[in-house]
């Protein structure tokens, strides 16, 4: 018999699943026993049957073993993970078991992030990390579907970018002093901070006037660790004949392995470090207080609560 009378005058009812495991369930009334054997077969046949011990596991350490298992990323995507984890997911989530999340709680959850002043923007990435979390799980059997799908999160608003023209740029290069070249390059080639702070000397193709862009610099904890360029993709970029002839005489006597540019002491420029130490302050002096070097997308934008912009390479270049 599938559901039987106990000593202890509780109900069992039992199943077995697809792979023939028995699971078996104590309830005090029969009829309770039944609905649920009922259920689970159900399930069973459609195939959506979890087992409830598999779902017993907590979102904190289920997403501990998703983190593990994520050796596709880069380590500035990893970083934000554990940092949107860390400070978002888990005061809420830790300790709860897979089994008890539900579309309601954690939309209950998205309002509260966004009750407490936190950005559309960073709310809308703490959810992506819980979803890519819940989707691991259904994907491993332990949920039968991914309660975080469909839930209603806040709007982005995005600013117009305002682009800055060519006077700027010049200004702007001739206030940082010795590194005018590099905003130059930035602005005129479009290259992220990262991908420009890592280019070695072999890179630069003078002759045909292309720069190839295969590496780039991130800043993660403190360190700087050296990884591919955005989305992994190599490219060739156009640069500009009236940047050639001052590259020309910045590189000379380089080696090839050399970074093209460094900081004041040899080593690595770092975007912390030269936005506090020279952008800032020369960004100022010319009536652009608030932009700051972009390392994603560059080469400018402002603070949030001003006019920024997202990339001089919209305006027309000097070939």
């Amino acid at each position: 018999m599938s559901i039987e009378k106990r000593p202890n005058r509780k109900w069992r009812a039992r199943v077995r699943d697809a792979s023939g495991k028995e699971i078996a369930r104590h309830f005090d009334r029969k009829s309770d026993a039944e609905r649920w054997e009922a259920s689970a077969k159900a399930s069973i046949t459609r195939g959506d049957w979890i087992d409830p011990a598999r779902a017993r596991v907590t979102v904190g350490a289920w997403a501990s073993q998703w983190m593990t298992a994520q050796v596709q990323l880069k380590p500035t995507t990893r970083a934000r993970y554990e940092v949107a984890l860390r400070r978002q997911v888990f005061p809420t989530w830790e300790d709860i078991p897979l089994s008890a999340v539900s579309y309601a709680e954690v939309a209950a959850w998205v309002q509260r992030l966004t009750a407490s002043g936190l950005a559309p923007a960073t709310v809308r990435y703490a959810h992506r990390v819980l979803s890519l979390v819940l989707a691991h799980a259904v994907r491993d059997g332990r949920m039968s579907r991914n309660p975080a799908e469909g839930v209603r999160l806040p709007r982005v608003v995005k600013e117009e970018p305002v682009f800055l023209d060519h006077d700027q740029v010049a200004m702007l290069a001739e206030a940082c002093g010795r590194y005018g070249l590099l905003v130059r390059f930035l602005a005129y080639t479009g290259l992220r901070w990262g991908e420009a702070s890592a280019l070695q000397v072999s890179r630069l193709d003078l002759l045909r006037r292309r720069v190839t862009v295969a590496v780039a610099f991130a800043e993660v904890g403190g360190e700087l660790v050296e990884g591919t360029p955005k989305n992994h993709q190599r490219r060739s970029v156009p640069i500009p004949r009236f940047l050639v002839d001052e590259l020309a005489g910045h590189i000379a006597g380089k080696r090839r392995d050399d970074l093209v540019f460094t900081a004041p002491n040899g080593g690595p420029l770092r975007n912390t470090n030269f936005r506090a130490r020279i952008f800032a302050s020369a960004a100022a002096s010319v009536g652009l207080a608030g932009l700051t070097p972009r390392r994603r997308v560059w080469p400018w934008r402002r603070a949030p609560t001003s006019r920024r912009c997202s990339g001089c390479s919209g305006t027309p270049r000097r070939r």
